[in-house]
């Protein structure tokens, strides 16, 4: 075999070497988990590192709390130890597991202490549920409000369903979901304050447009003199210096719709 078929045979194998598929180090902690977390969370592809995350995050949200409340059930638990009893004895009912352990509940419940702390709460309970009824109905013609604002503005505006829905979807992923969790942006808080700030910007505007009418008359009079002309005084006097003109801030109508 000479020199050039040897170099050709290493080429080729070479070649083939590269082609042949790197074996994957055996991950079986990470395999084990995948498995785990398409069974609990069939919804979301493991491999999409980003969606993957966020359930995780949730997951570990959900754990946090569990643990606080298990901590606070502990206490009770360690305080009562007779209620810790009663509940790992499931099948009687409280009042005669408490008969059976020698605790009266005619006596519980003819205590006029007890009985006012336990009208007392069924009564806050009562409440929170007429409030929580109340609060939800709010929200609910609040929210019908807000999407007859939507449409007004779709029609002011003239944007299409498509705009109209990428423009909720934003506010929704953007500014409220966010917000309720106490995130704020910096996009955000330029929209508010270009929205506080939109009549002076609608005022800045009007000055502006009328400077510039005004430059664009005095410049078409200018080029009706002749050469050598003498000027009006009203364009030789004062300073030769050029209007600056206002820097104008992006309106909250220029923000949404650039947005949307």
């Amino acid at each position: 075999m000479t020199e050039e078929e040897k170099k050709n045979e290493a080429q080729a194998q070479e070649a083939a070497a590269m082609q042949q598929p790197t074996e994957q180090p055996a991950r079986p902690n990470r395999d084990r988990y995948a498995s785990m977390f398409g069974e609990d969370n069939p919804d979301v592809d493991f491999e999409d590192k980003e969606a993957r995350y966020g359930r995780m995050a949730e997951e570990r949200e959900r754990y946090r709390n569990l643990r606080e409340s298990g901590k606070k059930l502990t206490g009770i638990l360690n305080k009562h130890r007779w209620l810790g009893a009663m509940l790992m004895d499931d099948e009687e009912h409280p009042f005669v597991w408490m008969a059976k352990n020698g605790i009266d509940p005619r006596e519980i419940l003819s205590d006029p202490e007890v009985m006012g702390k336990a009208v007392e709460a069924f009564d806050g309970w009562k409440k929170k549920q007429t409030e929580g009824e109340a609060a939800e109905a709010a929200k609910d013609e609040a929210l019908g409000r807000s999407a007859e604002a939507l449409n007004s503005i779709q029609q002011k505006y003239g944007l299409s369903d498509e705009q109209k829905n990428r423009m909720m979807e934003y506010f929704w992923d953007e500014v409220w979901l966010p917000a309720w969790n106490g995130e704020v942006s910096e996009d955000t808080w330029t929209a508010v304050m270009h929205a506080m700030n939109y009549d002076t910007d609608m005022q800045n505007a009007r000055e502006e447009a009328a400077m510039q009418a005004r430059n664009e008359k005095h410049a078409n009079r200018l080029k009706t003199f002749d050469d050598g002309q003498t000027p009006p005084p009203s364009f030789s006097q004062g300073s030769s210096r050029p209007a600056q003109k206002q820097e104008k801030k992006e309106s909250l109508r220029d923000f949404v719709i650039r947005n949307a």
